[in-house]
């Protein structure tokens, strides 16, 4: 049977909205993590705001700021799926989504923020060492906040005006590639990533993105083929192989789905989809005590889940 997949979030991190009941959940752990700060000349950025948001809350999770060699870090902290924003004055923000673990060193989060462009007049400014008028730049600074705030179709619409005048920008051709994303409209965001992807082929980002809608879209081939080129490590995100296992899944290759499942449990060992669906792909091979094995875990993680009924016939009907 053909299983749905599961939708994640590259590029902008996990924002969900939680009760303030919960906002000090993120302490008392024992996890570390740190990071870096610089321009794209690999010059620290003193002072940058890193606001760190622990994905079971939502608002949860503290504020740093850089040092003056454009360090920070901190400790004490839960492990899970944490999501990373990174602002300073003068350059445009960064979002990111991490895997925190309390075991295991977390690698280092370095980033390098772009510069926001500037006016050079009332009328226009230089971007990219290209002359763009005012209203151009305005609808950028339109859309980065739309999108911020998750307003994907506003921000959509002022991004395409400056592209207009910005064809060969390979930022912006992303940033019109994840609003189209946020809408919902993979089709265009795949468009758009792919041109950016042709602008920098080294852009891992870019790259991850374009997999993510591929297996969304359940081309196995494709998505793998733009997952090849991301490093293992800089992949987060544990709906990118949980999306993949699925997609395995229906095409009917459940040893392979079998180790994508695994592959996300290693990054979210609580995560009840990954369990439920590596059941499926275990009963698919005849594995039946550790389908039973994985199907339980999944009661136990989400007893009242979407897929707590047929898990349960599922169990009856194993001897």
């Amino acid at each position: 049977m053909k299983k749905r997949l599961c939708v994640a979030v590259v590029i902008l991190g996990l924002l969900a909205a939680a009760a303030d009941l919960f906002a000090q959940e993120w302490r008392g752990g024992r996890a570390r993590v740190e990071g870096t700060v610089k321009n794209v000349n690999g010059e620290p950025i003193a002072d940058a705001k890193v606001m760190l948001r622990w994905g079971q809350s939502g608002r949860g999770g503290p504020d740093l700021k850089t040092d003056k060699k454009g360090k920070w870090a901190i400790f004490g902290i839960v492990g899970g799926p944490w999501s990373v924003d990174v602002e300073a004055p003068g350059y445009l923000p960064q979002k990111m989504s991490v895997n925190i673990s309390e075991s295991e060193r977390t690698p280092p989060i370095d980033v390098k923020l772009e510069p926001q462009p500037q006016a050079q007049s009332r009328e226009e400014l230089r971007v990219g060492g290209k002359t763009i008028s005012k209203e151009a730049s305005e609808a950028i600074e339109r859309a980065n906040a739309a999108f911020q705030e998750k307003k994907f179709t506003a921000a959509r619409v002022d991004y395409l005006k400056a592209l207009a005048e910005l064809p060969e920008s390979e930022p912006l051709l992303m940033r019109v590639a994840a609003a189209y994303d946020g809408e919902g409209n993979t089709q265009d965001a795949l468009k758009y990533a792919r041109q950016a992807a042709e602008k920098d082929p080294n852009d891992v980002n870019t790259w991850l993105l374009i997999g993510t809608i591929e297996l969304q879209n359940g081309n196995l081939d494709a998505g793998k083929a733009a997952l090849d080129k991301v490093p293992a490590e800089k992949i987060t995100v544990p709906d990118v192989y949980l999306n993949m296992g699925i997609v395995l899944y229906n095409k009917k290759k459940p040893a392979e789905a079998e180790v994508a499942f695994g592959r996300a449990l290693a990054m979210k060992p609580d995560l009840a989809d990954a369990y439920y669906y590596r059941g499926l792909a275990r009963l698919q091979q005849s594995h039946k005590q550790d389908a039973k094995a994985d199907l339980q875990k999944y009661l136990e993680l989400a007893p009242n889940g979407s897929e707590s009924k047929d898990v349960k016939e599922i169990l009856n009907s194993i001897r």
